[in-house]
């Protein structure tokens, strides 16, 4: 009776067998599948790093070409150099990242630019910025601000495509600048941010988004809940990262720390070379994890693989690496038109220098020779400070009225100008130097300090160009002969400059704080070997520099609202031209195309 109950036996253990084959089958395919995505993700970790190594090699390629210097030499990229000949002068520059057998190629054209030299910082800082008021920056092309200090952004930058620090960056306005580079920590409490680099530790809070990528060298706290999807597109971290951002999602992270997750909307892809501790329910998520992991394994949709032997060598963010500008007004007493000093008794001198209607030499400012009008240069002056009867005389500014005296209230080592106008040209000033309102041709240098008030208005040499300078109306016989020559307008390097101020004597920086009025105008290069004041409603057609070259240990403080615009200038006039040194001598100037291709491929 036995017998039949064999067959059963036999056929239990065969559907048994059958379903461990099945089984196994399954895991095989399961294991398979988490087998190919941690290669599908090392090898789109290797795609973008050696894509970042080719478009590090583009902007050092670049920064040698314009600087006239060989290509450099570096492991992690290949140059190369062609030039074609259709249309003249293209430069095509070719960059090929290499990364772990894995190589990206770029390819950018460059054209000589029209107009001088192509540098795009119009602002340039020594020391701490706390802006509190506005920047508005209007311009036809990107431009960048660089900050060889800490950064305090609590009121609003528009237009700069790139913000460099030496220091922390710390921004709590609404800003949307494309590009932050910091040598400490970056904190954002605000606005919209394409890529941020940070040598040290990055904060996003508030409403802070990054669009394209953050490389962080420190930890990353990612504690926003922003509108934007997702709020982070990409983040490579060399250190430890917290996530706490609500409901946004994040992109892509990478890092060689460890991940704690509070709260996200779920993440693209996650590749940790230590641990992750994900806590709650969790939100959507796949990835590698190379140490231990924490998450609720009941959740469907976080999918992480474990591998012990991960390794994200990613690349850090390297120093910002700024060049001080050196800004000193004895640099330039030879590019004087006509130097102002006080001679031993107190009386005003005026070196000429290449002038057309007067000879180069010392003069006395005085009286016309009826005593009748102010403001006349002559070789001497009487008792009564009148020019001699018989001897050339030339009017060189226009008072508020004939009688004026435009420089009423001066004094050896400060200079007080109130005119409608002067005769164009560079005037250099020994001291400080007060400039009231009116509309001026002239580029202003003091060795002290200087600052405008009023309705002031100036216009730089050489942005003031032939018709203000050579062909002024209130001065048709007095123009400068090494701008003005045979009919036409030479510009000098000097001459994009509208006010410099600040000079070393004996080793020792004097001066150098520039001070704009309310509603003051100028047209050139702010330059103030120290620092900048602005009382708000300042409009400025020019770059700045403020150089901190006096010290103080104060921050700038910018409170008002300023506007540097860029747009239209005038062909004779190049801002980014002989900024601050005294030989005026620029890197060549080109102009970025697009990318034309990119090709990818391995070793």
């Amino acid at each position: 009776m036995s017998a039949p109950r064999r067959p059963r036996g036999l056929a239990t253990l065969f559907a048994v067998l059958t379903l461990l084959t099945i089984a196994s089958l399954v895991l095989l395919a399961a294991s398979r599948q988490l087998v190919l995505a941690h290669a599908n993700a090392q090898n789109q970790h290797r795609y973008h790093q050696a894509l970042n190594y080719a478009e590090e090699g583009l902007r050092q390629g670049e920064r040698a070409l314009a600087a006239g210097l060989p290509l450099p030499n570096d492991a992690r990229f290949r140059l190369k150099q062609q030039t074609v000949s259709q249309p003249p002068g293209l430069i095509v520059l070719h960059s090929t990242g290499l990364y772990d057998g894995h190589e990206v190629t770029v390819q950018r054209a460059f054209r000589p630019a029209a107009g001088g030299d192509a540098s795009p910082e119009a602002l340039s800082i020594v020391g701490d910025l706390d802006l509190g008021g506005s920047v508005n920056l209007l311009s036809d092309k990107p431009v960048d601000m660089t900050v060889d200090g800490k950064v305090t952004l609590g009121g609003s930058v528009t237009g700069i495509a790139t913000l460099l620090s030496t220091s922390d960056i710390v921004v709590s306005g609404p800003q949307a600048i494309d590009v932050l580079h910091a040598n400490g920590n970056i904190e954002l409490g605000n606005g919209s941010y394409k890529t941020v680099k940070a040598v040290g530790n990055l904060t996003l809070r508030g409403d802070a988004s990054i669009a394209t990528l953050a490389r962080v060298n420190g930890k990353a706290a990612f504690l926003s809940s922003p509108g934007a999807d997702p709020a982070v597109a990409r983040a490579e971290v060399k250190g430890d990262v917290e996530i706490a951002m609500g409901g946004a999602r994040f992109g892509e992270l990478y890092t060689e720390g460890s991940v704690r997750v509070r709260q996200m909307g779920g993440m693209a892809k996650l590749n940790a070379q230590r641990d992750v501790d994900i806590e709650g329910w969790g939100a959507p998520v796949s990835g590698t994890v190379g140490g231990r992991t924490s998450y609720n394994r009941g959740n469907p949709d976080m999918r992480i693989a474990i591998d012990p032997q991960l390794k994200l060598r990613l690349e850090p963010v390297p120093l910002v690496q700024l060049k001080r500008p050196r800004i000193d007004a004895y640099d330039y007493r030879g590019e004087a038109h006509y130097l102002f000093r006080h001679d031993a008794a107190g009386r005003i001198e005026v070196v000429v220098r290449k002038i057309h209607g007067l000879n180069d030499g010392v003069y006395r400012l005085g009286l016309s020779p009826d005593g009748q009008q102010a403001n006349y240069l002559c070789r001497d002056t009487d008792s009564q400070g009148r020019c001699h009867r018989g001897e050339p005389a030339q009017r060189i500014c226009h008072g508020y009225s004939p009688q004026n005296d435009c420089f009423a209230g001066s004094r050896p080592g400060a200079w007080k100008l109130g005119g409608t106008t002067m005769a164009p040209g560079v005037l250099w000033f020994d001291g400080d130097l007060e400039i009231g309102n009116g509309s001026y041709h002239n580029s202003f240098i003091a060795s002290g300090n200087i600052a405008t008030s009023g309705q002031h208005e100036s216009y730089a040499v050489n942005y003031a160009g032939r018709v203000g300078v050579c062909d002024n109306a209130g001065f048709p016989t007095l123009y400068p002969e090494d701008y003005c020559r045979q009919g036409q307008f030479k510009p000098r390097p000097i001459g994009n400059a509208v006010l410099l101020a600040g000079g070393y004597v004996d080793g020792r920086f004097q001066g150098g704080n520039i001070t704009l009025g309310a509603f003051t105008k100028v047209y050139g290069n702010v330059w103030a070997g120290n620092m900048l004041f602005s009382a708000g409603s300042t409009t400025i057609h020019g770059y700045v520099s403020a150089v901190l070259q006096g010290g103080g240990g104060q921050p700038h403080r910018w409170g008002g609202s300023t506007t540097i615009d860029l747009r239209e200038l005038p062909e004779s006039f190049h801002p980014d031209n002989g900024s601050g040194g005294g030989d005026g001598g620029q890197p060549r100037a080109l102009q970025p195309l697009p990318y034309s291709w990119m090709d990818s491929g391995a070793n």
